[in-house]
């Protein structure tokens, strides 16, 4: 099991823009991924880690965390987050609308501004072409987490970290 993930860097403008995290948790869900003991393993300790490892990198900004996927066995209505639940088998209409989400988001929010994508090894080209475009055209920040790595990548192109 990896850790949830390692240092973030915000530094200058980035450290208080606003920052959109996009978890599918049907594709990197809370069994696969945390580093919490799996008797303490709920969606409400989970955000709360999401939440203390993206302040204690140095962000003080707004934060809006949205989760896609089968939210029956979990239990976010305390957590402060947006969930849109999906089948396990409606994987397209959920990347679909995670897509949708991202680009109003982004449409919502001046740059500088963060982005994370939490998902699984896979993820699709419509997810892809609108974070390239977060990059590129609005110079947002990008960061990657998936289940088999405990380091933020970088999903496309380099960031600077520094605004």
């Amino acid at each position: 099991m990896t850790s949830f993930i390692g240092p973030l860097p915000f530094h200058g403008r980035f450290a208080t823009a606003a920052m959109g995290v996009f978890w599918d948790i049907q594709e990197c869900g809370m069994n696969e991924f945390w580093d919490i003991p799996p008797g303490e393993r709920n969606a409400a300790v989970v955000v709360q880690k999401i939440r203390k490892t993206i302040s204690d990198s140095g962000h003080r900004g707004p934060l809006f965390i949205s989760a896609y996927g089968d939210m029956t066995p979990h239990d976010f209505s305390s957590s402060g987050i947006k969930t849109t639940h999906f089948f396990p088998e409606e994987k397209y209409a959920r990347e679909q609308r995670m897509v949708e989400d991202i680009k109003s988001w982004s449409a919502e929010n001046p740059k500088p501004s963060s982005f994370m994508l939490i998902a699984g090894d896979v993820v699709s080209n419509d997810i892809l072409r609108a974070v390239r475009l977060l990059k590129i055209r609005k110079k947002f920040k990008l960061m990657y987490i998936h289940p088999h790595h405990s380091e933020p990548e970088v999903l496309v192109a380099s960031t600077s970290g520094r605004a």
